[in-house]
């Protein structure tokens, strides 16, 4: 049996934000449009709308992007506003073209919500959304038709549970190595980046574990393959159990592994060592080399190259410490 773990968590974090910077200023810009339009208008056969919810959009656009630029680590505000902003240029419509012209803005958005949050939060942020916007048509002074409400939530929702599964599944899949169900060296590379951006600081130290199971060759020469596949999934589902909070935990090809771990700095012993710890208890036959240094000034491939120098002399010790066949 494959170990099963949601490897693909936690490897959104620069994804989702820089979406976000897109959706809002995409969506901001094209307020800004609207209602520009509004105030200089350039035909005088059209029915323009009520320009307060547009000035009132762009503002909590502006103000999301400036959240982002300072805190990108905390993405409820802007999400939240950009949840918010075209249900209110909604509210003050005058024409139901124009309506449907925004329908494409909580469609999007919904994708997104669906694609870059836990499975039971997405559907929660979807349905606020998609009740937000039918609310928001609903008090518009633009004349509708019943059925338009259905076509609303219909495809709100439909794009959230069609294109926003398919973008999670592909990025899950993308960075998830499939025989232990950990993150692959896509992920890694994503995740650590990730951790690394929340751990800014010289409060934090940064710690890359590098791991390397002892003669796994010879698993592999002796017993099998298939021996050697159940070998790698035992091992990778006892560190993922004792990891961290926060950890990255990746298989980086063959019998090679690696963790990243953040932690607050003076504390004794640091989550780091515990770790290390756990795996020498559980699964003594691993290899570990490691490195850390303050999280405002860490380097993810510099740590990995001191912590595999120290990898290998541990694997070298081992070596001499075997007998002989």
């Amino acid at each position: 049996m494959r170990l099963r773990t949601d490897a693909g968590r936690g490897v959104y974090g620069r994804q989702q934000v820089r979406l976000l910077r897109i959706f809002l200023g995409a969506t901001t810009f094209l307020f800004v449009y609207g209602v520009v339009f509004t105030f200089f208008p350039v035909r005088h056969d059209l029915t323009y709308s009520n320009p307060t919810g547009g000035v009132a959009a762009i503002g909590l656009g502006l103000a999301a992007l400036a959240w982002l630029a300072v805190r990108p680590d905390q993405l409820a505000p802007a999400t939240i506003a950009a949840m918010a902003a075209t249900p209110i240029v909604m509210a003050f419509h005058r024409a139901i073209m124009a309506e449907f012209a925004c329908l494409l803005a909580p469609m999007f958005l919904a994708m997104y919500l669906r694609a870059f949050n836990p499975p039971r939060r997405g559907v929660i942020l979807v349905g606020v959304l998609t009740a937000a916007t039918v609310l928001a048509l609903a008090v518009a002074p633009a004349p509708k038709l019943s059925i338009d409400y259905f076509i609303f939530a219909v495809a709100i929702v439909g794009a959230a549970e069609t294109f926003g599964l398919v973008t999670r599944a592909l990025v899950a899949a993308a960075c998830t190595d499939p025989l232990t169900g950990l993150l692959n060296r896509a992920g890694w590379e994503l995740a650590t980046a990730d951790l690394l951006a929340r751990s800014r600081s010289a409060q934090w130290t940064v710690t890359v574990v590098v791991l390397d199971i002892d003669d796994f060759k010879q698993i592999n020469d002796t017993r099998g393959h298939l021996a050697g596949d159940e070998h790698l999934i035992e091992h990778a589902k006892s560190w993922r159990s004792i990891a961290p909070a926060g950890a990255v935990v990746a298989r980086l090809g063959g019998d090679e592994f690696a963790a990243c771990i953040s932690d607050r700095a003076g504390r004794e012993p640091t989550v780091a060592e515990k770790f290390v710890g756990g795996i020498r208890l559980h699964t003594p036959d691993t290899s570990i080399g490691t490195a850390s240094a303050a999280g405002d000034s860490a380097d993810i491939a510099e740590l990995y190259g001191r912590a595999d120098s120290e990898l290998y002399e541990a694997k070298g010790k081992n070596r001499r410490r075997s007998p002989g066949p």
